[in-house]
């Protein structure tokens, strides 16, 4: 375990844990760099996994979830899982680190724009479960959930099309960060499991799991306590700040090696 996996392994779960999103935008462009990018992705799926269940065990119920619309979604991911492994094991590092860098950047300039705008209306208590039962598109979210699956094993940054999705759908903030939480343990479980299937356990390497995966405890725990004592708006916006940053090393370090 290298000091740079740490900190970010740290620091992305304390920022995810008063933000409620950044822990893979942190920590995948630190473990493609300092890692196999096999190991890499199979690795942070493993803590994404645990991070996510601290948070569900936190208070994010389940009962909150639409799972007449999520379920689709989570079932067309299940083939992008598998394009986004043969991806990975088909692409240079190199390749992957810049991918990698300019899909954090892009997602951090996205989150940017979108915290510029007036707050998007959520519908009202109650109104998800009638709006689930009327005739909805379903290629929005079948495309979304294949986006994610792919992103997922690929470079793990599989947040963004489920929460544009999520967005467009107009659910409430407690609809919200509960469907992303299961929706992430979804992918990490599945995911993480495609990979250690294709590429057997020597793509997980518990020496190096478990101590990051104890700072990830601590950075959950400590990012709860600070969550009622920041000031949101300042700490977001130095969290792009950083985010957009280490997505830019990683392109640089992509194209330089």
């Amino acid at each position: 375990m290298t000091a740079l996996a740490a900190v970010a392994a740290f620091a992305g779960a304390f920022v995810q844990s008063t933000t409620g999103f950044g822990f893979a935008l942190l920590l995948s462009p630190a473990l493609f760099a300092t890692m196999d990018p096999v190991e890499a992705v199979t690795t942070l799926l493993v803590l994404g996994v645990a991070l996510n269940v601290l948070m569900l065990f936190e208070g994010v119920g389940n009962e909150q979830v639409d799972w007449r619309a999520l379920a689709p979604m989570l079932a067309a991911a299940l083939p992008g899982l598998v394009v986004g492994v043969v991806a990975l094991t088909q692409l240079s590092k190199q390749a992957l680190q810049v991918i990698v860098g300019v899909a954090v950047v892009l997602a951090a300039a996205w989150q940017l724009r979108r915290r510029g705008r007036p707050d998007r209306p959520h519908l009202p208590a109650g109104a998800e479960s009638v709006r689930s039962h009327a005739a909805e598109p379903r290629a929005p979210g079948l495309a979304a959930g294949f986006a994610s699956g792919v992103l997922g094993t690929s470079i793990s940054v599989s947040g963004p099309p489920i929460v544009l999705w999520l967005e467009a759908r107009g659910v409430r903030p407690e609809a919200f960060r509960a469907s992303l939480a299961v929706s992430f343990l979804f992918l990490n479980l599945v995911g993480g499991a495609v990979l250690l299937i294709a590429k057997g356990s020597g793509a997980l390497d518990a020496g190096v799991v478990a101590p990051l995966l104890a700072l990830v405890v601590a950075g959950h725990a400590l990012g709860a306590l600070a969550f009622r004592r920041i000031d949101h708006e300042r700490f977001f916006a130095l969290v792009l700040l950083l985010v957009a940053g280490t997505g830019v090393a990683s392109v640089v370090a992509g194209l330089t090696t």
